[in-house]
């Protein structure tokens, strides 16, 4: 895979009274995370389009540990998507404010070499769903579906790691074993989205800002 160019938001924290501004920032491209209180604040970004599973503002969410969001239908934030963040979210996005404040603008271009780095493939839980255990029977890998390779685990079939944390499928190369029968998981991981860049600064120790 070459290096990939990817135009990802910058994350800005705004007062609940500079809400205007945060949503014209948020609709030049950018995140936004508008602090009600010390202790309460809200993620804004632009809503996602309708089953686009590369959408980096739905891979913010994710990151916090949620699937939803609400779009206000009058004031300052109309149409753009909000998310209530939880209090032990609240570290995360001041991260993510702290990490971008060095940038200016609404968005940022960065060039990943993903075979350069493997991070997401490191220390991850990779869930199996139906139709990835099917593509893995077509290609005659149902091996893949059970100990050592995989286990079950209420119900689901998750992807094991090896005692170093690191996919079985992860070669030293940085190439992934079953490429072309990966999980839609791995397919539809977005870099440059939030859990991108907080595998890799976990992983690698790369930041992409501010390190402090």
């Amino acid at each position: 895979m070459p290096t990939t160019k990817v135009v990802r938001p910058i994350v800005r924290a705004f007062a609940e009274r500079f809400v205007a501004r945060a949503a014209a920032h948020v609709r030049g491209g950018g995140h936004a995370v508008v602090w009600d209180t010390r202790a309460r604040a809200r993620l804004v970004f632009q809503r996602p389009k309708k089953g686009d599973v590369h959408d980096l503002g739905v891979w913010s969410v994710l990151d916090l540990g949620k699937q939803r969001w609400h779009v206000p239908k009058a004031g300052s934030l109309r149409g753009l998507a909000t998310l209530r963040i939880p209090p032990d979210a609240s570290d995360i996005v001041r991260r993510r404010a702290e990490r971008d404040s060095i940038f200016p603008g609404t968005t940022r271009t960065i060039a990943l070499d993903c075979l350069a780095c493997g991070a997401c493939c490191k220390d991850n839980e990779v869930v199996l769903f139906k139709k990835d255990e099917a593509r893995l029977r077509r290609a005659g890998l149902d091996k893949l579906l059970q100990k050592p390779w995989s286990r079950h685990d209420n119900g689901r079939v998750v992807l094991t790691l090896r005692a170093n944390k690191h996919c079985h499928h992860l070669g030293r190369d940085n190439r992934c074993g079953i490429y072309a029968h990966r999980p839609d998981a791995c397919r539809d991981f977005p870099p440059g989205s939030e859990c991108c860049l907080f595998s890799r600064e976990a992983e690698l120790g790369v930041t992409d800002g501010a390190t402090n």
